[in-house]
């Protein structure tokens, strides 16, 4: 009986102060989360303080500056104890609804929101095969809103191909949810080659949750449809894609911009509009068709915005929310 006594104190503690912890750890202040760790305890029957195991967290929750104070956050991010690449997990509308969905069954390599490529002919995107390439986080600073860390690309015998600098925040108003997420890829003293091994997808890919499927449409600052690459599959040059839906039944809408800066015009991948698999939306770094290569030492930097409203948004809403984001 004592066994099962501290069994389930040590249980609800677990729920409770680990929780609480990460918190802490992953919330507050600047750190290196990944050169850190904290420890756990708990108070037993007899009244003594003992000692669990050392935790480190896994993700990050990011807030906007205006919910410190509130208890949902507006997003996850995971960087450790993921078998492939780093993504944000969870993304929320400002009432809280969770419009991603991360590995689902058809598709296991589909983390929610992700940035992934082909580099020297090893995929970064796909997940079926242990030749794959893995993005590893070698450092990680965080903010109450957001995050910096450093990655290596690396290949099956654990050669670096590519290092990046990803940085990502999350803010919000009273009307939408936004996400930035920058980029900066560097290759080290060997070229580093997009090729064509790519596919057409390959870049920011975005999961939606599973009661949005076949449900939804599709709109985009060009006013029309793009070109179709196979079957649904869409390939459209715009400066934003919109996707709106219902998550529950309510409405929502999604929107991806990616910046006129960029190294590559803004191409948007989608697929499944109302009535077809599964809906499905992404900006392409297009390198299916125009391989790039980054010579010694020379980086790339891509930076992309993902918006989220709750209910049916207009295209000029979604218009104004771009051009305030590159007018920042």
């Amino acid at each position: 009986m004592k066994n099962k006594t501290l069994t389930q104190t040590i249980a609800i503690l677990s729920a409770t102060t680990i929780f609480s912890c990460a918190a802490v750890a992953t919330e507050n202040t600047n750190h290196k989360i990944t050169s850190g760790s904290f420890g756990v305890a708990w108070i037993d029957e007899d009244g003594n303080i003992q000692a669990a195991q050392t935790v480190e967290p896994d993700s990050v929750l990011l807030r906007a500056d205006t919910q410190i104070a509130k208890d949902s956050p507006l997003a996850e991010y995971k960087y450790k104890n993921v078998p492939f690449k780093p993504y944000i997990s969870v993304l929320k509308t400002p009432s809280g609804k969770n419009i991603l969905r991360d590995s689902p069954h058809d598709h296991k390599h589909h983390h929610a929101l992700m940035f992934a490529l082909a580099v020297n002919g090893v995929n970064f995107w796909e997940e079926d095969r242990s030749e794959r390439g893995k993005q590893i986080t070698t450092a990680l600073t965080s903010t109450v809103s957001g995050v910096s860390s450093e990655l290596r690309w690396i290949d099956v015998k654990n050669k670096t191909l590519l290092k990046e600098s990803r940085v990502i925040n999350a803010t919000a108003n009273q009307d939408a949810t936004f996400l930035d997420w920058q980029s900066t890829l560097k290759a080290l003293d060997e070229p580093a080659e997009f090729d064509k091994s790519a596919h057409h997808y390959y870049g920011l890919g975005l999961r939606f949750e599973q009661s949005m499927d076949r449900i939804g449409r599709f709109f985009n600052s060009a006013g029309k449809p793009g070109e179709i690459f196979r079957g649904d599959e869409r390939l459209t040059l715009c400066r934003w894609m919109a996707y709106t839906s219902k998550l529950h039944g309510e409405p929502v809408t999604v929107a991806i911009f990616g910046r006129p800066e960029n190294p590559v015009p803004t191409l948007v991948f989608t697929m499944g509009e109302a009535g077809k698999v599964f809906a499905y939306m992404g900006i392409s770094l297009n390198f299916h068709r125009e391989p790039r290569m980054l010579k010694a030492n020379e980086s790339l930097t891509f930076r992309f915005r993902v918006a989220v409203w709750d209910g049916e948004v207009s295209p000029e809403t979604v218009e104004k929310a771009y051009q305030d984001y590159v007018n920042q």
